[in-house]
């Protein structure tokens, strides 16, 4: 009889106190129980400290001086002992049977696991998006050739992504251009198999204090800086083709973000508005509408995604410089306006289809 897998879920926090209670309950509430939860706060200056407080006698709390969060989530990996680890962020949930899902797709050669988030706003209600949005059933050999055919391939963010020990331990830990989820995901296909799980086990919550909507002056942007996440990307491809060296595998040649839907639109938003990271001005506009068309085309989406991409591309290709800018507004700022009309009408918040 094989040995039972054991899983560990750890939990950064700072200053999300209005949440990580939330977040900690949708780990104890499992069908499945992880065999360890570990919760760092990392120097929290709200009342993060007494939530997590409650807990004690059901998890493991660490309480330290800010240190960053990567940092913190090498901490916290060096602290597990999971055959699985989950790193899960305190404003995001799982559902209660999120841990057991992951458990029945995992097996032998598997680097991650990775399912379906549901996208919810700061007081829970689902907002009739996904991440991925996955139109169709992924194998392990679908992924995987995928990766060799483009260097990539659709995951989401940290809280849908379930790691192998035995790969964390041939890469952690990590220093980051900006998150351990970008450099784990990209890479893992080098490591082993990627197991995807189409139907939502979690929900990432979309809110004003997400890292990514705030800059360095502490102000909330509407529109991404593209520049700067162009630029992280880079430097996560960079990473994987320094781990594929150092294994002796082999990448696809040329630049592998125009194999991405997501990075050739922040490239050529980026060039309506006239935002670009340095090196990519000297980009066509045409030569990153028709990569787009490819890759929309090409991907693993369904007929009406697909046409809606390339719906997409062709408006924001054809559209002169102020009218490309509104357009790109109102594609970032739809989920603001949808929470300032359900503050206005006073619903009230909901679950969403996966709870």
């Amino acid at each position: 009889m094989s040995p039972r897998l054991t899983i560990s879920v750890i939990i950064t926090n700072y200053n999300y106190a209005r949440y990580v209670g939330e977040t900690i309950e949708s780990v104890l509430c499992q069908t499945r129980l992880p065999d360890e939860i570990i919760v760092i706060d990392d120097g929290s200056t709200d009342n993060s400290r007494q939530v997590i407080e409650r807990y004690q006698d059901r998890i493991t709390a660490v309480f330290q001086p800010n240190e960053g969060m990567n940092p913190v989530k090498n901490s916290g990996y060096a602290r597990s002992r999971g055959d699985l680890v989950m790193f899960l962020d305190s404003d995001d949930i799982i559902y209660p049977t999120a841990i057991e899902a992951v458990e029945r797709a995992f097996g032998p050669g598997i680097a991650k696991v990775q399912f379906e988030l549901d996208i919810i706003d700061s007081d829970g209600v689902y907002l009739g998006r996904r991440f991925c949005g996955y139109s169709r059933r992924l194998s392990v050999e679908d992924t995987t050739r995928q990766f060799e055919q483009t260097g990539t391939y659709i995951w989401p963010v940290t809280s849908g992504n379930v790691y192998a020990r035995s790969f964390l331990q041939q890469v952690m830990p990590l220093t980051p251009a900006v998150g351990h989820d970008g450099d784990l995901c990209t890479i893992a296909p080098l490591y082993g198999g990627i197991a995807t799980i189409i139907e939502p086990h979690g929900a990432y919550r979309v809110h004003s204090l997400n890292i990514s909507r705030v800059d360095d002056a502490g102000r909330i942007n509407v529109v991404p800086d593209f520049a700067s996440r162009i630029r992280f990307r880079k430097q996560e491809f960079a990473t994987l083709r320094a781990h594929a060296k150092r294994l002796g595998k082999t990448l696809p040649e040329g630049d592998l973000l125009d194999q991405e839907l997501v990075f050739i639109n922040y490239r050529l938003m980026a060039r309506k508005i006239g935002h670009e990271d340095s090196g990519d001005e000297k980009r066509l506009v045409l030569d990153l509408w028709l990569k787009g068309i490819l890759a929309a085309a090409g991907g693993s989406f369904g007929i009406a995604t697909a046409f809606k991409h390339i719906a997409w591309l062709c408006c924001l290709t054809a559209a002169p410089r102020p009218l490309a800018h509104a357009l790109v507004e109102l594609r970032y700022a739809r989920t603001h306006w949808r929470a300032s009309l359900r503050r206005l009408i006073r619903l009230r918040p909901v679950a969403s289809p996966g709870r």
